[in-house]
């Protein structure tokens, strides 16, 4: 395991906090793949993803001199990312959240229109579902799945030990179990 690249982040962090845009564009091509996927699996609308990590890259260069190298870069950057997100869509109705369907999944040509039917509500269900997870279970869930990040990465985002990250995921994953049974 190399430090290379938290060495760079947070030195590219750095140069942002005195202001260097340059180091700002850097950090963003660094990151912002990942960070968009943990965007867009939150909100479910490619565009609005984007606008989001817009503003969340604003938010790392206004307040990049607040940043406290107890954790990586990429986990502050992951926990801003995912708390902007969530804030979005704490302020969304929350009727308009389970009638979103977010960008379409070209549907598979060689299945039926009936199979087709089953895979949308499925997705559906499993959306509701998330929507319905305890926060801090859901957000640990899209932290791994989504944005694959380690037990270690997520602890230090969520301020949680690795031990307390596996219990929120076991517990999170044991309830779409249970509530999925039915379509498995």
């Amino acid at each position: 395991m190399t430090s290379e690249p938290t060495d760079l982040d947070y030195a590219l962090l750095r140069r942002v906090a005195r202001g260097d845009q340059a180091a700002l564009a850097e950090l963003i091509r660094r990151h912002q793949g990942r960070l968009y996927q943990v965007a867009y699996r939150l909100l479910k609308d490619p565009l609005e993803a984007e606008d989001a990590l817009q503003e969340v890259f604003l938010k790392v260069y206004e307040h990049a001199h607040r940043f406290e190298p107890q954790a990586t870069v990429s986990a502050w950057l992951h926990r801003i990312t995912a708390n902007h997100c969530l804030n979005l869509l704490r302020r969304r109705h929350p009727q308009e959240s389970l009638d979103q369907e977010g960008a379409p999944s070209p549907a598979d040509p060689g299945a039926s229109p009936l199979q087709n039917l089953e895979e949308q509500e499925l997705s559906r269900r499993l959306e509701q579902l998330l929507d319905a997870l305890p926060e801090n279970q859901r957000r640990a869930l899209v932290l791994k799945r989504f944005a694959g990040l380690s037990y270690q990465e997520i602890g230090e985002e969520m301020g949680l030990s690795p031990q307390a990250v596996d219990g929120l995921l076991k517990r999170a994953r044991q309830f779409l179990k249970k509530a999925l049974q039915d379509y498995l």
